[in-house]
């Protein structure tokens, strides 16, 4: 059962009641629908007398675990915050059955096209957000999720290219601001120049000269999605870890600014790796014993 502020178990009416308007907000989010969440949290705790405002808010950050854990992006200014039980694993589950609307606003916001023009890095994070991605905590559930989108958006070539050009452009930047001029002429935009299957996408020179090998992962989700790298950058990042940046991008064109946040050197010391999918190929046998 779940523990609220009180010390009394979560009922189903107050979880389901939370689960619902958690994802009214999510649907107006990817909309670009403005809303405010504390008048959200102020009406269920008048609702739900036992529930106050900081409760029904951690609350909410559960929800935003097992929505990450399932491949949907969560809401933004709400971090996902494990230490949930199965019982609201399977609330979420019931509401992502009935509402239909939730994945018709989430397709609508992945074909959407790409910002037009330049795309400016306004804002970078001091330090690498804490990403939860064991986030159903080994529980035995089927996963009733029609697509994963943060699969999807990964997948995305216009947006990953986008992203892509605006770390080139603010590396050329950075460098001339610093008088590095001649190094500035040499960031070269390898994904494009050279092919996708060098590890990384942007050659760049730190101030002292030393190439910079970067990879850019770029999200319109919020800071705190985790994201996909394939065994090639996880190999590259290994062999050459003075030389490897992961450049992540997110919140990318939205009205607040795309941020960034940076991790240098071997992916598999810098970053929790999850096997997603395996490449797979029949086994031969040979008078019943497996070659």
């Amino acid at each position: 059962m779940m523990m609220g502020e009180t010390g009394k178990p979560w009922t189903v009416d107050e979880v389901d009641a939370s689960v619902t308007k958690y994802f009214d907000m999510l649907e107006m989010d990817v909309q670009g629908k403005a809303f405010v969440k504390a008048a959200i949290y102020r009406e269920l705790s008048a609702r739900f007398t036992s529930r106050n405002v900081n409760s029904i808010e951690r609350k909410m950050s559960n929800i935003s675990a097992v929505l990450v854990g399932l491949g949907y992006p969560h809401l933004r200014g709400l971090s996902p915050l494990a230490n949930y039980q199965r019982s609201l694993v399977e609330s979420v589950f019931g509401e992502l059955t009935r509402r239909k609307s939730l994945d018709a606003v989430l397709e609508a916001a992945l074909s959407d096209s790409v910002p037009l023009g330049p795309v400016d890095i306004v804002r970078e994070a001091g330090a690498p957000p804490q990403i939860i991605t064991d986030l159903l905590h080994g529980q035995s559930v089927a996963r009733p999720f029609r697509r994963n989108y943060l699969a999807l958006e990964a997948a995305n070539r216009a947006l990953g290219l986008a992203g892509e050009l605006a770390v080139a452009r603010r590396e050329q930047s950075y460098l001339h601001s610093i008088g590095r001029t001649k190094l500035a002429d040499r960031v070269d935009h390898v994904a494009q120049t050279k092919g996708d299957g060098l590890g990384y996408d942007v050659l760049s020179f730190d101030p002292a000269g030393r190439e910079k090998w970067i990879e850019v992962k770029t999200t319109k989700y919020a800071i705190d999605v985790p994201f996909f790298v394939t065994r090639g950058e996880v190999r590259v990042s290994n062999s050459s870890p003075e030389l490897y940046h992961l450049y992540r991008l997110y919140g990318f064109g939205s009205p607040k600014g795309t941020g960034l946040y940076r991790l240098q050197g071997d992916l598999e010391k810098s970053c929790k790796l999850d096997a997603l999918t395996f490449e797979a190929a029949p086994m031969t046998q040979l008078n019943g014993t497996l070659l």
